[in-house]
């Protein structure tokens, strides 16, 4: 966030900076570099509520769906049913049939896998698929707790996690000594270390990123 509200304001201020110099007319940028920054608040608003709309259906739909899984998965065992949940694949179709035995009916959900209809049938069984549905909507203390359920959780402080990544060390440390080249005396010296600073972390986040990929 404090990423995305530094880039609005850069922009907006870069457009209202090239206004200026080519008209030379400081209200009209400031008036433009104000506007630029609006739009830019209301196009990242309008992304942000499409972002909490779409996490919200998700887990509506995954507990409607859940929601219909139990019931069907209750129905299933009422009726004396075997449930394989996952699908499984042929080997360990072919493990199930061998364990249950033949006659034995196993009830899947999904689409219907043809493959798996013929090692059952190989083997004197039979799968039932159930195509996925939607169970009744779910309230909405509901959907807020999965939310919270599976948002991600925090390790530790941000500056603590900011130190621990590879050559982040050297690079704060490096802007640090360059801010205070600023009242410090000796100022070359300071943004000469500074900056070797600055390139010893490039260098290690470069070489990290280099082994990651």
């Amino acid at each position: 966030m404090v990423a995305r509200s530094l880039d609005m304001a850069f922009f907006s201020l870069l457009g209202g900076a090239c206004l200026y110099i080519l008209k030379r007319n400081l209200v009209f940028s400031a008036v433009v570099s104000a506007v630029l920054l609006l739009l830019f608040v209301l196009w990242d608003r309008k992304r942000w509520d499409n972002y909490i709309h779409r996490i919200w259906q998700d887990a509506v739909k995954a507990l409607r769906r859940e929601a219909w899984l139990q019931q069907e998965a209750e129905r299933i065992r009422g009726e004396g049913g075997v449930i394989i949940y996952p699908t499984p694949d042929r080997e360990r179709m072919i493990g199930l049939c061998l364990n249950f035995g033949q006659g034995t009916v196993f009830h899947c959900f999904g689409d219907t896998n043809s493959n798996l209809l013929t090692v059952a049938e190989d083997y004197g069984c039979s799968v039932v698929f159930h195509p996925w549905q939607e169970g009744p909507e779910p309230s909405q203390e509901q959907v807020m707790e999965r939310l919270r359920r599976n948002a991600p959780k925090r390790n530790g402080a941000l500056w603590k996690r900011l130190l621990d990544l590879p050559g982040n060390r050297y690079l704060l440390t490096g802007a640090l000594l360059l801010l205070l080249s600023i009242v410090l005396r000796r100022a070359l010296y300071w943004r000469f270390l500074g900056s070797l600073c600055l390139l010893i972390g490039a260098i290690r986040r470069s070489v990290t990123l280099y082994r990651e990929t």
